[in-house]
């Protein structure tokens, strides 16, 4: 017997923003730790632009859909 898909409930734009907060932070510290290693430094701030990027991308999604005009309900 099977069961029936259910569709993960979409993260609150309130709990993405504070995770991503976090995980920036977290890779913020982490280039403090090697400022002045010409490998790391160059590569963890990549790490962190990319991160920001893709974040900001899918917290605009979630706004989009939070902020859709929803049809009337027919009660």
């Amino acid at each position: 017997m099977q069961i029936p898909f259910r569709p993960s409930p979409r993260e609150t734009t309130e709990a993405m923003v504070r995770n991503i907060a976090r995980e920036l932070a977290e890779i913020e510290q982490a280039i403090s730790h090697c400022r002045g290693d010409r490998v790391a430094e160059p590569r963890l701030t990549g790490t962190w632009l990319a991160h920001l990027l893709i974040s900001s991308r899918e917290l605009l999604q979630n706004l989009l859909i939070e902020s859709a005009r929803r049809p009337p309900s027919s009660t």
